[in-house]
């Protein structure tokens, strides 16, 4: 890796990708940006990885916001000049609707969310996971996107196939008239997704059952915790019956409705 004085010869195959992980998070530790590099095998060590984040940090492509207020302390959100970066490397969109919002729970919902994802990742299920950025980008410039903006869109592949499911993580709720024109939304959506809400809390959980109870879809809700120590093996709830399961036998069962598990061999990917 080579650096100019004054400027930054970015590196394709180590800094590009930590910025490109950087939008799609939009708010990152340094202890997740690095386990993400890690698992995509875009670094050696942790000495190389902070002497990476400081560069980008001081040629002002990154930026580091210290938050006392939260446990986490240090994250890293992409400046201007790295949304143009990834805007010229043919990124479908940089930034969210509340872009540039650095509240301390649109924080914390991302850095939770972030868990989330590393939690996926690192079990070895995962195949794609489709940002809301990219999500949002196919529901504006488009004519072939989704009823809603997602925090993510998740493909999976267990047993020889590949399951997919729409991600919400909802860390504080919303009144009942969103979650009515959210439900609507949800039953416009085409195709055999399953629906997954991950909540912090059992209350809130309870709270969203009630809320969806009208909704002719199934949505299954389940605990950030239990995603976190089971993933798919996560015991969840749906709004049309009070049994629970878990949501890995939801995805299995629903593939065999339709009448065959989607083999990941045969099939192109829907996102």
């Amino acid at each position: 890796m080579r650096y100019r004085k004054g400027t930054i010869a970015l590196d394709d195959l180590r800094d590009c990708p930590l910025l490109r992980f950087v939008l799609h998070c939009r708010f990152v530790t340094p202890d997740q940006l690095y386990a993400f590099m890690r698992l995509e095998h875009r670094t050696t060590s942790r000495n190389e990885f902070g002497n990476r984040v400081r560069r980008l940090v001081e040629h002002e492509f990154l930026v580091r916001r210290v938050i006392p207020t939260m446990n986490r302390g240090v994250v890293y959100s992409l400046a201007p000049a790295g949304e143009s970066e990834m805007l010229g490397r043919g990124e479908f969109y940089a930034g969210t609707a509340e872009k540039g919002a650095a509240s301390n729970g649109h924080v914390q919902h991302a850095l939770e969310l972030n868990d989330i994802h590393l939690a996926l990742k690192q079990s070895g299920m995962l195949v794609r996971w489709t940002p809301e950025s990219d999500i949002r980008s196919r529901n504006e410039f488009t004519g072939i996107g989704y009823a809603k903006d997602y925090d993510a869109l998740v493909a999976v592949h267990m047993e020889g196939a590949e399951y997919r499911f729409a991600l919400e993580y909802e860390r504080t709720p919303k009144s009942k008239k969103r979650y009515e024109a959210i439900a609507s939304r949800i039953e416009e959506e085409d195709g055999a997704l399953q629906f997954l809400y991950l909540v912090p809390n059992h209350d809130l959980q309870a709270f969203l059952v009630a809320n969806f109870g009208n909704c002719s879809r199934a949505i299954y809700f389940g605990l950030r915790h239990d995603f976190l120590r089971d993933t798919l093996g996560l015991s969840v709830q749906n709004n049309r019956t009070p049994i629970s399961t878990s949501f890995r036998a939801v995805l299995i069962r629903a593939a065999r409705k339709e009448g065959s598990p989607r083999n990941t061999a045969a099939q192109t990917p829907l996102f």
